[in-house]
């Protein structure tokens, strides 16, 4: 499909192998290369502002796990402009493999009405594509992540897809919480994550797995370099700048910039893909302006960086006394999810997921530190279980929600983020509502009122989305369902930008889903 549109679009003969620049190496950017180095002939240059990094480096697991040093630290993002609604520092990786580097690896799939958002409620807008469209790229992106999953488990449909990996047993504390959720009759099930069953050798460490057990796009990257190498070339610490155009409608590569050596440089390529995440995205278009998009290419509407929305997060704890089957935490990830108000008739206020467990009240480790007797030890263990809940929500964009460029430069030698966000009044009321949720089920298991502790955060860069929606028309977004940028032949986003709505599910599976279909569209 691609060498059609590119044919048309320069008028003259193909090389022979299709010239591709992908912006960023997350999970998009490597998803989508998979797809187009396996199935096409394509020559893929990869941009990446930030640097190189190892994956499954034995020793530096041992140093993040004996250290406890945080490893991603120098990788984290350095916006200067913060919004006390809306927070990024810290939440996005700026690395070879991106933000995967430090996702905990969940995988649930939006569910049908979270493409209707619009027609369901009046809010937002709808996608321009449905559920049954993405039922089956959802499943190839499941086998690309490696997700462990309930294949029985058909809410939402899955038309007899089956996961490549069987479903993590519930533990010990799963059961503390679901004798409560069961009791309250709200629904529960298995948790899907990128998580490969086949090589996890350890538990409690996924931040960083020493044998790639857990999916990152940095170790899909090593295996495409070894796979691939001859036709794809990454470029770390080279952020790109602006985006090159001929005229309004094609473009022919891009400009960016060596940290290396602190030199300017331009590519020209036969088609250019941002997949740099909802702000990056959006702030390439913006920083791209010219005689023929005066304001940022895309923004003709005015679309491009509007309509911000992310994940508000809230979380409950409690202690319940007594600990007679000395219950540990035996995971380091989730595996018990409740989508029970993850469903229509919760739509209307905002949608809800959440999950939780229990365990000890004090960690092994900080009772071995302490250098407490074995007795003490025992008594700790066996005095209580602490019981978590924590869970995320849809968010309803206000009419003030968009991202605009800074006036300073990050250390990447791009425009700062500056971000103007409001909060929907129906969102804070179903927050709290969502919460007093997490009380009663906390109590159900046994702990007692007044020592149970609550608390939220606002939505942050993690899972922010919408700021290049979807859309059919560009009078409505920004990209078609093609992932297209709308009056353009060769420019694509492909990234959480191009969600017109947030669901309350996590972004990511849904944006692999996207990134395979997008390959499958281009070869």
């Amino acid at each position: 499909m691609v060498r059609m549109l590119l044919w048309a679009a320069i008028g003259g003969a193909l090389s022979e192998m299709a010239s591709i620049i992908i912006v960023g190496s997350g999970v998009a950017g490597t998803v989508l290369a998979r797809q187009l180095l396996a199935n096409g002939d394509h020559q893929i240059t990869m941009f990446e502002a930030g640097p190189e990094f190892a994956s499954g480096n034995r020793r530096i697991w041992l140093d993040h796990l004996v250290g406890n040093n945080r490893i991603y630290e120098p990788f984290v993002d350095d916006p200067r402009m913060e919004n006390e609604n809306f927070g990024l520092r810290g939440s996005r990786l700026f690395m070879k493999g991106g933000t995967t580097n430090h996702w905990g690896g969940l995988t649930p799939r939006f569910k049908p009405e979270d493409f209707e958002l619009k027609s369901r409620t009046g809010y937002g807008a709808d996608w321009p594509i449905d559920y049954d469209e993405m039922a089956p790229w959802y499943a190839r992106a499941e086998i690309l992540l490696g997700v462990t999953g309930d294949s029985d488990n058909d809410d939402p449909p899955r038309y007899g897809a089956r996961y490549p990996f069987p479903a993590t047993e519930f533990t010990l504390g799963d059961r503390v919480v679901i004798d409560s959720l069961e009791s309250l009759e709200i629904s529960y099930g298995h948790m899907s994550i990128a998580r490969s069953g086949d090589r996890c050798i350890t538990t409690g460490t996924c931040d960083y797995c020493p044998v790639n057990a857990r999916y990152t796009a940095l170790f899909d990257l090593d295996q495409l370099q070894i796979e691939y190498g001859d036709r794809l070339t990454l470029r770390t610490e080279s952020p790109v700048t602006r985006i090159l155009m001929d005229g309004k409608r094609r473009t022919r590569g891009v400009d960016f910039l060596d940290l290396k050596t602190g030199a300017p440089g331009s590519m020209e390529a036969e088609a250019v893909i941002v997949c740099g995440g909802t702000f990056e995205s959006c702030k390439l278009l913006l920083s791209s302006a010219g005689t023929d998009w005066v304001d940022g290419i895309g923004n003709d509407s005015g679309h491009v960086g509007r309509h911000l929305i992310g994940h508000p997060v809230f979380f409950a704890s409690g202690v319940r006394p007594g600990n007679p089957d000395r219950i540990a935490n035996e995971l380091g990830f989730d595996s018990l999810i409740s989508r029970h108000f993850d469903s229509p008739e919760y739509q209307h206020k905002g949608k809800m997921w959440f999950s939780g467990g229990a365990g000890m009240t004090s960690s092994l480790e900080e009772l071995i530190l302490a250098d407490v007797s074995r007795s003490e030890m025992n008594a700790s263990i066996a005095s209580g279980l602490m019981v978590s809940l924590g869970g995320e929500m849809e968010q309803f964009e206000s009419p003030e929600n968009r991202v605009t460029l800074g006036r300073g430069k990050t250390r990447h030698g791009l425009p700062t983020t500056e971000i103007h966000v409001g909060v929907h009044e129906i969102n804070l009321q179903a927050r709290q509502e969502h919460v007093q949720t997490f009380v009663e089920i906390l109590k159900t298991a046994g702990c007692k009122e007044d020592g149970i502790e609550t608390g939220a955060l606002n939505p942050d860069g993690a899972h922010a989305s919408a700021t290049c929606r979807m859309s059919r028309s560009d009078a409505d977004g920004v990209v078609d369902p093609n992932l297209q940028v709308h009056g353009t032949d060769n420019l694509y986003i492909c990234s959480n930008a191009v969600f017109p709505s947030i669901a309350a599910a996590n972004p990511t599976l849904t944006l692999a889903a996207l990134a395979v279909r997008l390959g499958d569209y281009l070869n």
